[in-house]
């Protein structure tokens, strides 16, 4: 008598995003994969540890933009708890402006959200499989960074920004005021004032408006 055969286990997905559709389209998608599963879904990086302590999942998949801690903090908080945890950031943002600070918080993996639904997918398997996924233009910046000798004090100013931040100043640079910032990252108008003040005084202006010309520059140089 033959052995009985067993269904391999599905890989089993957290999914932290704090749009309701983009949630309930990613979900449909993967739970459509003989391989995989949506354990639990989360709307912001409090549920999402919660929900990783509770459920265990095999891999995180992210939004970066999420009201109280952004998805940077809480892939820190996720690797200072469960340091195997395998992360992929699924976001709007241009990876040329946040992989980088994704993938030295911890993740294993950056996609942009109008990729395409193999190329999602695969990058979800790539993480899964244990493996980095990044674009080919994202991949030859990161060789070339590390191909070109960096220069003692050549690192960018930008550097010493914290990712909330790093996050304000591109929002400036993108043409945003600081009540538009306020509402995208769901904060006061006044802390987004005073991450304004640590901002120009860690770049070394004196004026709001020099800031801002910066970081319009920093977005276009990225583009």
């Amino acid at each position: 008598m033959s052995a009985p055969t067993t269904t391999p286990a599905k890989a089993r997905i957290l999914l932290v995003d704090d749009h309701r559709v983009m949630l309930e389209g990613y979900q449909f998608m993967l739970n459509a994969q003989p391989d995989m599963t949506v354990c639990a879904t989360a709307a912001s990086a409090a549920e999402a540890m919660t929900a990783i302590e509770r459920e265990k999942p095999d891999i995180v998949v992210t939004d970066l933009t999420m009201g109280g801690r952004g998805g940077l903090d809480l892939i820190k908080d996720v690797i200072a708890l469960f340091p195997t945890m395998k992360i992929l950031v699924c976001s709007m943002h241009d990876e040329m402006l946040y992989a980088s600070r994704a993938l030295q918080a911890g993740a294993k993996g950056y996609v942009m959200k109008d990729a395409d639904g193999p190329t999602f997918l695969g990058a979800v398997r790539t993480v899964l499989a244990g493996q980095r996924h990044m674009s080919p233009r994202l991949a030859a910046k990161v060789l070339e960074s590390f191909g070109a000798a960096q220069p003692r004090g050549s690192h960018s100013p930008i550097e010493k920004l914290s990712d909330r931040e790093f996050e304000v100043f591109r929002l400036f640079g993108e043409g945003k005021t600081a009540k538009e910032i306020a509402a995208q990252l769901h904060l006061s108008p006044k802390t987004v004032s005073v991450h304004r003040d640590h901002i120009k005084e860690k770049l070394g202006f004196s004026t709001s408006a020099e800031m801002i010309r910066q970081a319009v520059r920093h977005v276009e140089s990225q583009a």
